[in-house]
């Protein structure tokens, strides 16, 4: 067994140290994560810095669905599935994303939720900007405050990873959407070799395949620790690992484990995407050399057990059909 003095070790072979932001350069850079509202530059800010660092936050990932869309991940054109459709953006964080899919897709209106108030606002102050009709509330998947049949679509955007419980979940969206109505969802697996959460630390990829989650989080947060109270703004907001978590932030779900939920209930699959790593994603679009040299993982998206490891993430349209 990896011990967390190894674990750190590991860890500090491609160590990663965030900078700490300034007003300036945030606004002068992309900063999509949501640690910038952790920092007092956010919280200590007037109310006219705290509105720009949020319109900046938002316009960021606006800016990102529209240079990447969407629908590169299911491969195929959403317009005709979701024009008119009253959605729901399961995980909206600051709406950018959300804004972006519903002048995209012809949403007629747009409804979000996400577990922070700061959040909430930023969805809220960029909705209106834009001039979209919405609906933005604080609130967890596994408790959606909305009544049955509300929705003709709900969308969901590297989310399902960090639900506490995604069968809850899953329930919830069966519930708030119309019969006939459909879940887009997208996110990682467990097992993709970078997706372990732990990039404001380190980029060595894989390392939650062979050290234990406890062991790894504790190396992780002794190693931010370490930094000084300078880092305070992108700690755990607790040290120990959470009953739910199976690594930072993260509840473990494997395809495989989706697809047992999604057999042993109601839904109907009519859509699942299979693409390999590095063949598709932002990060790849800028690097088609990449996108060449991984082509040979694409045989194994099909094969049970290792597509768990090379699948980019898990692309499902989901129909409610009673």
């Amino acid at each position: 067994m990896i011990g967390v003095a190894l674990a750190k070790r590991l860890m500090r072979m491609r160590e990663v140290v965030p900078a700490a932001p300034t007003l300036e350069a945030y606004l002068a850079a992309t900063g999509e994560g949501p640690e910038v509202f952790r920092h007092a530059m956010f919280l200590a800010g007037s109310e006219a810095v705290r509105r720009a660092i949020m319109l900046k936050s938002s316009t960021s990932k606006y800016q990102s669905e529209l240079a990447y869309p969407w629908d590169a991940y299911f491969g195929i054109d959403l317009r005709p599935m979701l024009a008119g459709a009253r959605a729901l953006d399961l995980g909206c964080f600051n709406g950018g994303r959300g804004v972006g899919w519903f002048e995209r897709y012809g949403l007629a209106h747009l409804s979000g939720i996400d577990v922070d108030p700061v959040f909430i606002q930023a969805a809220e102050q960029f909705a209106a900007a834009r001039h979209v009709p919405s609906d933005y509330r604080v609130a967890v998947g596994e408790q959606l405050p909305y009544d049955p049949d509300t929705f003709d679509a709900v969308l969901s955007f590297d989310v399902f990873e960090h639900v506490q419980s995604v069968a809850r979940t899953l329930a919830e969206c069966w519930r708030v959407l119309k019969p006939g109505g459909r879940l887009f969802v997208v996110f990682p697996g467990f097992y993709h070799p970078t997706e372990h959460h732990l990039s404001l630390t380190t980029s060595v990829p894989c390392l939650h395949w062979f050290i234990a989650p406890r062991t790894l989080v504790r190396a992780y947060d002794e190693i931010i620790a370490e930094r000084g109270d300078g880092a305070y703004w992108y700690r755990r907001s607790k040290p120990e690992l959470q009953p739910w978590e199976r690594g930072q932030t993260i509840n473990g779900t494997t395809l495989e484990g989706f697809l047992r939920l999604v057999r042993g209930s109601p839904w109907t699959v009519v859509l699942h995407s299979r693409r390999a790593v590095g063949s598709i994603g932002r990060n790849v679009s800028r690097r088609p050399a990449v996108k060449w040299l991984m082509r040979p993982l694409g045989m194994l998206t099909s094969v049970p057990g290792l597509r768990e490891f090379v699948l980019h993430r898990n692309t499902f349209v989901l129909e409610k059909r009673s």
